[in-house]
């Protein structure tokens, strides 16, 4: 039974989770006098490990559904897993970094 495709969830995860991202990589800017300056400690490693989680969902989402288009290893599957994959390492390097 052929799959309706919808962008729609794809692009909200990869969309959030470069916006975490961003904030992620702000935080690492904030002075620690800034009234949220206690957040400085944690704050950027936690939005990175989320930024990462929802990236991994966005690629791997999209590697997923473009392989059941056309179910053969095109270039956009090969690319898009590699970049899950890469994502999910991202991930798992700064939740291993905020738990030492």
């Amino acid at each position: 039974m052929p799959t309706r495709r919808s962008y729609l969830t794809e692009w909200a995860f990869g969309i959030v989770g470069v916006l975490v991202a961003g904030v992620g990589a702000w935080m690492n800017y904030v002075p620690t006098d800034w009234f949220l300056g206690g957040l400085v400690e944690g704050w950027p490693f936690g939005m990175f490990i989320a930024a990462g989680l929802l990236l991994t969902a966005a690629f791997g989402l999209f590697a997923r559904m473009t392989y059941v288009d056309e179910p053969r290893w095109t270039a956009a599957v090969i690319t898009a897993t590699v970049l899950a994959l890469a994502a999910l390492g991202g991930a798992i390097t700064f939740a291993v970094i905020l738990i030492i």
